[in-house]
């Protein structure tokens, strides 16, 4: 299964940053399915516009996102809102992008003196890295990657990682509905072309089951962390998570983060925001929160934003140019 999806080249530049050229070697599906613990969504892109959204929610426990254990509690009512959302949005497409939350989808930057061309070389090389980094059996992961120069120039391979049989769970929920999984790709990841060009941008995701900090510098993914919640956090939890990822960053390159974008945070008001002002010395806003952000995005972006759908706006700027 060769779905599972990562940037094929990196972060490129653009008025908007999109995840570099994978769609070069992969299909880009107009229409795209996010399934998460709390609803499922969906959303038909045209060229230039939103033609068609919906949502269903989810009952709490229908789906408890894990790396490791199966996901899908109750699959009948998944699929069920799967099959919702397919049937006011789909038209007669059967090809879809399927997101999935990111504690399923596993980021890693896995640095090399050398990285073989060859996929039969490569794959075993990466799950010979992964094997002390992934919560079940190397053997049952599927993989995706691409390389870009790291700081100090040498070969970085950006790898996504899931494993199998929890991935098939969320496939056969979209195949139940008619529809077949083109394209997978875990939701922060599938966020990114929302963040603007330029140097050391940190975004912070805040999920049901996860925080995910992601940071994009120069053209590069420089770091990319998810961490499994508990329990709802309460701010000073988040900036014990966001705060070693910025000083990570910060002491590996001697430069500090120049923007923070926030996403999935408004509960928690400007207290959150203005402690990261404060102790990053930079401007933090909402992603894709402000008009020079959304001047570029697609016809009906903008109201997605406001549903916290940012993951399949992003996916719709990752069409290719």
């Amino acid at each position: 299964m060769n779905s599972l999806t990562a940037p094929r080249t990196g972060i490129s530049a653009g008025p908007l940053r999109r995840i570099g050229h994978w769609l070069n070697a992969r299909p880009h599906p107009d229409l795209v399915i996010q399934i998460a613990p709390e609803r499922v969504t969906a959303a038909r892109w045209g060229v230039k516009r939103l033609e068609a959204f919906a949502e269903e929610p989810l009952a709490p426990g229908a789906l408890r996102p894990s790396a490791a254990q199966p996901n899908l509690s109750d699959a009948e009512a998944v699929g069920r809102a799967v099959a919702r959302v397919a049937e006011r949005v789909s038209g007669a497409r059967h090809e879809a992008a399927l997101i999935l939350p990111d504690t399923v989808v596993r980021i890693f930057l896995l640095g090399f003196e050398s990285f073989p061309r060859k996929e039969a070389e490569a794959a075993p090389l990466l799950r010979w890295r992964l094997r002390k980094s992934v919560p079940f059996p190397v053997e049952e992961t599927v993989l995706s990657w691409s390389e870009q120069a790291a700081s100090d120039g040498s070969p970085e391979v950006v790898t996504a990682v899931a494993r199998e049989s929890v991935v098939k769970e969320y496939e056969a929920a979209l195949r139940g509905a008619g529809l077949e999984p083109g394209v997978v790709i875990g939701e922060t990841l599938a966020m990114l072309p929302l963040v603007e060009d330029g140097p050391a941008v940190l975004l912070a995701r805040l999920g049901n089951f996860s925080l995910t900090t992601a940071i994009a510098d120069a053209g590069r993914l420089a770091l990319f962390r998810s961490s499994d919640l508990s329990a709802e956090p309460d701010s000073q939890a988040l900036l014990d998570e966001i705060f070693p990822a910025a000083a990570f960053f910060q002491d590996r390159t001697q430069r500090n983060i120049e923007r923070v974008r926030l996403a999935g945070m408004e509960r928690y008001g400007g207290e959150l925001r203005e402690r990261l002002e404060r102790e990053l010395g930079c401007p933090v806003a909402p992603l894709g929160g402000d008009a020079g952000a959304r001047e570029g995005l697609p016809e009906g972006a903008s109201d997605l934003l406001g549903r916290q759908c940012a993951s399949l706006v992003g996916w719709q700027l990752n069409r290719g140019a």
